[in-house]
């Protein structure tokens, strides 16, 4: 029997390299290789190989560009995922979106442009989970 597919972002990712927690604020570009989750505050951009997540208490202003991103959180900004684009019910973003697939759950708050670069529909979904960005972390 096959196993079965991995359909989300953070159902691929198992370990985060660096970790903004609630209280921690950035400001610069955030570069390197990796998967990141930011809890806090990041004003500036990003180019990531690797996985970033958004989590519902972090807000982000610039812009973002990784591999695969899942957003919960608040982003003002445009979001460019080389790979995979997930917004969960709890994303806000303002700004232009670009992703190979791109997901986009009911709740989620979207103000700009999406942009799809694989040839593929945008998927919508229903969150079921007991959000993303809770228990991310604790992963194995």
């Amino acid at each position: 029997m096959k196993p079965k597919p991995y359909r989300r972002i953070s159902d691929l990712t198992s370990q985060f390299s660096t970790i903004l927690g609630a209280s921690g604020v950035f400001h610069g570009k955030l570069m390197g290789e990796g998967n990141y989750v930011i809890y806090g505050s990041v004003k500036g951009d990003s180019d990531i190989r690797g996985t970033l997540v958004l989590h519902e208490s972090g807000f982000w202003e610039g812009s973002i560009v990784a591999t695969n991103i899942v957003i919960s959180g608040t982003v003002e900004g445009d979001i460019v995922a080389k790979e995979r684009l997930e917004l969960t019910d709890t994303a806000k973003i303002k700004g232009n979106v670009v992703g190979g697939v791109v997901a986009i759950s009911d709740g989620a708050v979207f103000e700009g442009e999406i942009h799809i670069t694989k040839k593929q529909h945008i998927t919508f979904f229903n969150e079921r989970r007991n959000g993303v960005g809770k228990s991310v972390v604790n992963k194995k």
